[in-house]
């Protein structure tokens, strides 16, 4: 997930926006603010050939959206933001109806080739895989499409890749977890989904930290991000290790999950980081936890729409972005938390209150 995520000209002031409260465009003020120590966004161009620019082209643009999966809360949003952006920017795109591959390869290179055929100026790919695409990007890429990757991305030099940097997430939040612990202590770790790209990441730079601080992980397993089934693991590794001292996770609903695993075990709340989940920052404000979040906010998507028109229009803002990496701490907990809203939502966001309310209300 649970896997940030325009640049130059107009691109930086977006990214740069987005690391305070969300995004500055044509769409309404956001609602809702972080903090970062993070560096602005940056742009890494590859020495070799813009391999991945598409040739400039006048809007409006038809866009395409390829989703990896959208069973979950994060991902739900990410459809909510990328229709909402289609619909409040009619004059510069049109957008297809976003495709979900189930969390299948072979899906999502059919759903990509489909676009492909129905004439999209720019496609953008949550990636299931983060290779396997790589042949067909490059397939719309040499048709004349700009293809843009975000949150899982992809190693293809026909795309430009927007996002946080995955490591960096991992090393903070376990960097975090280890301000808490003492050397020899032991943790669980809640993972997303071994093999995706975002999940890997994480977990490599989470268990160089607790590597290198004497912190042992005496049980893991994958939670697809997932409150439920992130409960269900946790139920498992705390009954197995009731004697841990923290809990390791890599996003939001699965910080719940852990949550309420530890509830309902009726064990003491461990210290835990977690994600800009309102469900996490609701509970983490209810329970007074020891806690710390980052933000990879599902308005990445919209970031990476802004990234591929600007593109168009001529902007090369390199083969990758990376965006900052906003964080909530106890300090900044309660500017960040809607108490009346439900769990579901994810933050900072460009959509509006009268969104919300229709959309998230308790």
């Amino acid at each position: 997930m649970s896997t940030k995520r325009s640049i130059l000209a107009a691109s930086l002031a977006v990214a740069a926006s987005f690391a305070m409260v969300g995004c500055s465009t044509a769409s309404p003020t956001p609602t809702t603010t972080t903090s970062t120590s993070e560096a602005p966004a940056t742009s890494t161009t590859a020495p070799a050939a813009n391999t991945w620019m598409a040739p400039p082209k006048a809007g409006p643009y038809k866009v395409a959206l390829s989703d990896s999966f959208t069973s979950n809360t994060w991902r739900a949003q990410v459809t909510m933001e990328f229709n909402y952006y289609c619909q409040q920017n009619t004059a510069t795109v049109s957008c297809l109806t976003p495709a979900d591959a189930n969390s299948d390869t072979a899906t999502q290179i059919s759903q990509i080739t489909s676009f492909i055929q129905q004439g999209a100026d720019i496609i953008l790919i949550d990636a299931n895989d983060g290779s396997a695409l790589n042949d067909v990007i490059q397939q719309a890429t040499q048709a004349g499409i700009q293809v843009v990757d975000f949150d899982n991305t992809t190693t293809s030099t026909y795309a430009i890749h927007v996002g946080e940097d995955q490591t960096a997430v991992g090393t903070q939040g376990a960097q975090w977890l280890v301000s808490q612990l003492k050397p020899g202590d032991k943790i669980i770790s809640l993972d997303g989904i071994t093999g995706n790209p975002t999940s890997d990441q994480r977990q490599q730079g989470a268990d160089a930290v607790f590597a290198a601080n004497n912190i042992t992980i005496v049980g893991r397993g994958d939670t697809k991000w997932d409150k439920a089934t992130a409960q269900t693991l946790a139920t498992t590794l705390l009954t197995a290790n009731p004697d841990i001292q923290g809990i390791y996770s890599q996003g939001g609903d699965s910080s719940l999950g852990a949550i309420a695993a530890e509830q309902q075990l009726g064990m003491k709340l461990l210290p835990i980081p977690g994600e800009g989940s309102n469900g996490f920052l609701k509970a983490w404000q209810a329970n007074n936890l020891t806690s710390w979040a980052f933000a990879s906010p599902p308005q990445l998507v919209v970031n990476a729409l802004q990234t591929g028109i600007a593109a168009r229009q001529g902007t090369d803002p390199g083969n990758s972005v990376n965006l900052p990496i906003p964080t909530i701490t106890q300090d900044t907990l309660a500017q960040n938390v809607h108490p009346d809203l439900n769990d579901n939502l994810w933050l900072p966001t460009q959509l509006p209150d009268s969104f919300l309310q229709q959309n998230f209300a308790n």
